[in-house]
């Protein structure tokens, strides 16, 4: 064997056995001088060009980070040299296109490094490219006028959810074993529900989104990853949850690091599951079928579960949802439209979202005032969660339904799916 391990490496670039791997296997193969950075990237590069013509996941690949790549670049931390991808949404780059999956945008070009981008930069990880999003992640699919829309890898034409389903379609594609979500109303729990892989809303406080929001839906939006492997999202939660000057919210780090959390020995727990239609739309016969082999399971590992009916106002979480989320978005997308010389219009613009900048957003007012006061003392809104103590908490762990095929979202869909109120 060649000194430099090359048949090693000519066996790990091989494009099933990179898909194998999850972002800490990749690693370590870097680590242990297995396989270089840059073949890792030429490797994602290669896998992208064969599998994204049919997923649609990936809107823009950086041949800087790829065939060009400075491996002195690359910071230090777990994931060095693991390729990544950033979400066409917050959490973007200096010197890079940022579009929020909107024409309005197109060609705008970020100024500054977000905190998170830096964070994402210390871990290691190679950003080579942008994962596909919807007009301002507004939507539970993957579908704009500028990029088109994101299938679910498992089967063509059926939505990979969103809004981050561009991200969570790359990793379980076999792109990139790691990429970037951001999540406000399910948008990185929904593509992993549809698509398979292990997604996580971190709790407010837990990673900053300065420094051009400080709180982004007063703590209701998060940033994070989408994974295939747990140990990855405990080992990206270490790398992220680091405070910046001027955050809003604050909490604690545990006393251990999460990546350690997972190597623990789990007691039996207390576990309740429902298949309520919580949100007011039914659950699907094959979901509820899926839950129950899931609670089954559960118990015969030996934990306490139990069928739980929660007393949670989905449709008045929703409202105070969008009051506070729809809040001065008028004026984001007039900063918008300054910034990129493009006009506020219907060719600009898709039918949901010019609906909300030019009738919601300017009467939220006293809604959003509303909501400050309520929403801390209702945790998610839930109107009795004392009957539940000290047992289970509410808590989203697969949609309502089943991915299904693709449709955009025009006319009456803007009143039928809530965002907006006659």
């Amino acid at each position: 064997m060649p000194s430099d391990g090359r048949e090693s490496l000519q066996r790990v670039m091989n494009l099933a056995e990179y898909a194998s791997y999850d972002a800490l296997g990749l690693a370590e193969l870097v680590a242990s001088k297995q396989v270089p950075p840059k073949e890792l990237a030429q490797t994602a590069a290669a896998a992208i060009a064969s599998i994204n013509r049919a997923v649609n996941a990936v809107v823009e690949t950086y041949p800087d980070r790829i065939d060009g790549l400075d491996e002195k670049m690359l910071g230090t931390g777990p994931f060095r040299g693991v390729p990544f991808l950033i979400k066409d949404f917050f959490g973007h780059e200096a010197g890079r296109t940022i579009e929020f999956g909107s024409r309005l945008c197109r060609g705008m070009v970020a100024q500054h490094d977000t905190h998170l981008c830096e964070l994402f930069k210390a871990s290691g990880v190679n950003i080579l490219g942008r994962s596909a999003a919807p007009e301002y992640s507004m939507s539970g699919t993957t579908e704009s006028a500028l990029h088109g829309n994101t299938s679910t890898p498992w089967k063509q034409g059926h939505s990979a959810g969103g809004s981050t389903g561009g991200g969570m379609a790359a990793v379980i594609a076999g792109m990139v074993p790691i990429a970037h979500g951001s999540d406000i109303a399910g948008s990185i729990r929904v593509p992993a529900s549809f698509c398979g892989g292990v997604g996580l809303k971190p709790s407010r406080g837990r990673i900053s989104f300065g420094p051009m929001q400080d709180e982004n839906g007063y703590g209701l939006g998060q940033n994070f990853v989408q994974a295939k492997s747990v140990r990855d999202a405990a080992a990206m939660l270490d790398c992220l949850a680091v405070p910046q000057i001027g955050d809003p919210f604050l909490i604690p780090r545990p006393p251990e690091p999460y990546a350690a959390m997972t190597r623990w020995r789990v007691p039996a727990l207390r576990i309740g599951w429902s298949t309520t239609a919580l949100m007011g739309v039914a659950v699907d016969a094959e979901v509820a079928e899926a839950v129950e082999r899931v609670a089954t399971v559960l118990a015969d590992m030996g934990h306490q579960v139990s069928e739980e009916s929660p007393d949670f106002d989905g449709p008045g979480a929703m409202r105070s949802m969008t009051d506070v989320w729809f809040f001065g978005f008028d004026l984001r997308l007039e900063g918008y439209a300054t910034r990129s010389g493009h006009a506020i219009g219907p060719e600009t613009l898709e039918p949901v979202t010019l609906k909300i900048c030019h009738s919601l957003c300017r009467t939220t007012f006293w809604a959003f005032r509303r909501f400050r006061f309520r929403w801390p003392c209702i945790p998610p809104a839930c109107r009795s969660a004392s009957s539940l103590e000290p047992g289970p908490r509410p808590s989203t762990s697969s949609c309502s339904s089943p991915p299904r095929s693709k449709r955009r979202c025009h006319g009456r869909d803007v009143y039928r799916r809530g965002m907006c109120r006659r």
